[in-house]
């Protein structure tokens, strides 16, 4: 059995994959106007906005991130 995650610091990064690009992150923010464009998420990372309750999906690269809204 997994068990569940839980985040350990400020950075919001839930999960990571082997060389450290973000596959699931969860933060308080909408990303399409603060982390796009910026590198280090994976393509089809995950972004949890909690304060808006709404998930978006990166559609291009690990070197630059473009947030689309899931629906």
């Amino acid at each position: 059995m997994s068990q569940r995650h839980t985040i350990q610091d400020a950075t919001g990064i839930i999960a990571s994959d082997e060389i450290g690009n973000s596959l699931i992150v969860a933060s308080a923010e909408d990303p399409t106007s603060t982390r796009d464009n910026e590198a280090g998420f994976s393509k089809g990372c995950l972004f949890i906005d909690t304060a808006n309750a709404k998930l978006y999906v990166n559609n291009d690269s690990e070197t630059t991130a473009n947030w689309v809204e899931a629906t």
